[in-house]
């Protein structure tokens, strides 16, 4: 059964540069799968990794970005039609990742546990009734609306665990499964706008299913350092045809697992000690990075 990788990257040069170094980081570990991404511009990836046999791109016009996030004019929503998309074109193992993942661990042991019949979700983040402050909201919400809404596969409970969807592993034989997803989230962002809905629709559909796991111990997912935007836009100004070494080169200098925990750290201090830190210009930054040049 083959097995590939889902992006969906387009528009902002910044979500494109988060794609190619996810993908760079991917192409250093022993490479199994083929890279899709579906993309409105394949010459920004090509210019760094050149005609990779192990990428490919499917272009995406602007209307067609815009057509998936549906009436609802959900930015998540394009996420399950990828998927849908994908799993009618790859026959075999689907891993979605967002752009602002890295790569970790080889993925053999993920591929063949999806080629089993299981799947994955980035990492859990909790139950509604008690997890963080949005997933309470979503669960007040949720029981004051007391089935008025007729959701699909029926009520969502209070113990349900929330789980990130900055990665998503499943077979393209789930694709009823996607079909569900996409139901569930037009309907849940409809009660209840929310940016997090999409990936609640997935923690129901694939936990009703069967059993979910994290792929956070092969995936990263930084959703919690926009400041690196801006060092990636460094990384990858050079201009010019250059070798894949190279870039993997000054793309090594970047430990992002390393600076997302540092900014987490820091925002665990109570808010009186951030302000303290902040106004000893102490607090948390993104430290200068000194790339190889190429």
């Amino acid at each position: 059964m083959a097995d590939f990788i889902l992006y969906q990257a387009y528009g902002n040069p910044d979500v494109l540069n988060e794609a190619l170094f996810s993908i760079l980081s991917y192409l250093r570990q022993p490479v199994g799968a083929r890279v899709v991404v579906y993309t409105d511009n394949p010459a920004h990836f090509r210019r760094v990794l050149g005609d990779s046999a192990a990428v490919e791109y499917v272009p995406i016009e602007p209307t067609q970005w815009q057509a998936w996030r549906g009436e609802i004019d959900f930015v998540h929503r394009v996420k399950i039609e990828v998927l849908i998309h994908a799993a009618a074109r790859y026959a075999g193992n689907l891993l979605y990742v967002d752009t602002d993942t890295v790569f970790v661990q080889p993925l053999a042991e993920v591929f063949g546990a999806l080629g089993r019949g299981e799947r994955f979700m980035h990492v859990g983040e909790g139950r509604l009734r008690d997890g963080n402050s949005l997933n309470r909201k979503i669960n007040q919400a949720l029981q004051q609306d007391a089935g008025r809404t007729v959701l699909a596969g029926g009520p969502i409970p209070p113990d349900t665990q929330m789980y990130n969807a900055g990665a998503l592993g499943l077979r393209s034989t789930d694709a009823p499964l996607l079909a569900q997803v996409l139901t569930l989230t037009e309907q849940l962002h409809r009660l209840y706008p929310k940016h997090v809905m999409e990936q609640l629709a997935f923690s129901v559909v694939l936990a009703r299913a069967g059993v979910v796991r994290a792929a956070a111990p092969w995936v990263y997912h930084y959703w919690n350092l926009k400041e690196i935007r801006p060092v990636l836009a460094e990384l990858f100004a050079p201009a010019g045809p250059r070798p894949l070494a190279a870039w993997q080169a000054r793309a090594g200098a970047l430990d992002v697992p390393a600076l997302a925990e540092g900014k987490a750290k820091f925002r665990q201090n109570p808010g009186w000690r951030r302000a303290v830190l902040r106004w000893l210009k102490r607090d948390w930054r993104m430290p200068a990075v000194a790339f190889p040049a190429l």
